[in-house]
């Protein structure tokens, strides 16, 4: 780099293209070394000598006046001392000077780089049956539930921690005061520091359920706090009101999907199929002659859909074909 653009720079006169060319050579490696030697280079070129300050024809009448006045020499070693401290006090203020002008420098450029960099979002989607397990940056764990979408800046972890998602999730969320974990699902907010928590967004349908930690619920003003155990339900359907029920739940049922069980506790074999077509991917169209009422009780682990529909199909009295995506439910034939 040449030794006239870098005082340029350091003087403040340089052009843009050549503040621009001593920024970029100053992130190449052995930069500094070379950029060191330079400084230490100008400034014994750039401070006066010993020969270019002093008047000798002054200096010897001074000292043929202290030879016959000694008094004087008191006076002499202290300017000694002055004009010393001074060359010093030069010294440290260049440094400085060079210290603050790098200072300002990496940080316009790092500055200009962030405003540069455009940010992207990152999408991840599920099919049926499917799951996805994602380590953040911030090593925040998230499971992601069949049929759903989880969205992210590329910068996540950086300025913020946000997760934008479409169906459900379960939050174990790594404690960050300075940045707190948000997760919105179109209308409703959920802000925490560090916990663990199941998010569900299905069909205008959200529950917010704590595990762990603390989390805040948000819709347009309307927040509830929850403590580990409780859950926040809303639902627009039929509702005048904004707020947000609470209540508690089993941590065991609300996030057994995520180890890949599913539980039913006395479910109406209506709710247990919309879950189903919701988890698998499918129209299910059941006949009338079906109660869809009836009770449901079961537990089945990382089963596929036609092994659970077999499995109902014992207790409830029915009979099921699946063509592609399409299930058909209809009554056992004698």
């Amino acid at each position: 780099m040449e030794e006239k653009k870098i005082i340029k720079f350091l003087k403040g006169t340089a052009s843009p293209q050549d503040e621009y060319e001593v920024r970029e050579w100053l992130m190449l490696p052995g930069s500094r070394k070379e950029f060191d030697a330079l400084i230490e280079n100008y400034w014994k070129k750039a401070s006066p000598s010993t020969s270019d300050e002093v008047d000798y024809d002054r200096m010897l009448r001074d000292i043929h006046k202290r030879m016959r006045d000694p008094s004087q020499d008191i006076r002499a070693d202290k300017s000694v001392f002055i004009y010393k401290s001074l060359r010093v006090a030069a010294s440290l203020f260049l440094f400085m000077f060079c210290s603050y002008v790098l200072f300002e420098s990496f940080s316009n450029r790092n500055t200009r780089t962030s405003d540069q960099v455009q940010r992207t979002i990152t999408t991840k989607t599920t099919g049926p049956g499917e799951k996805l397990t994602l380590v953040m940056a911030d090593k925040t764990r998230i499971i992601v539930n069949s049929g759903s979408e989880i969205s992210f800046y590329s910068d996540y972890g950086v300025s913020d921690r946000v997760i934008n998602i479409k169906g459900e999730a379960y939050f174990d969320v790594v404690s960050d005061s300075s940045k707190p974990f948000k997760v919105i699902t179109e209308e409703v907010t959920t802000t925490a520091l560090g916990t663990e928590f199941n998010v569900y967004s299905r069909n205008n349908d959200y529950r917010i359920a704590l595990v762990e930690g603390k989390v805040a619920v948000d819709k347009v003003g309307n927040q509830v706090e929850l403590t580990p155990g409780l859950m926040a339900l809303w639902s627009p359907k039929g509702k005048a009101s904004d707020d947000f029920s609470v209540g508690s739940f089993e941590a065991e049922r609300v996030t057994a999907w995520k180890e890949g069980n599913l539980i039913f506790e006395r479910k109406p074999f209506g709710d247990v199929l919309h879950d189903l077509s919701e988890w698998y991917s499918v129209d299910i169209r059941v006949d009338e002659s079906i109660d869809v009422n009836k009770k449901v009780i079961g537990t089945f682990q990382n089963k596929n859909l036609k092994d659970i529909l077999t499995g109902l199909s014992f207790s409830l009295d029915f009979s099921f074909t699946i063509d592609n995506n399409r299930v058909h439910i209809k009554k056992t034939a004698l």
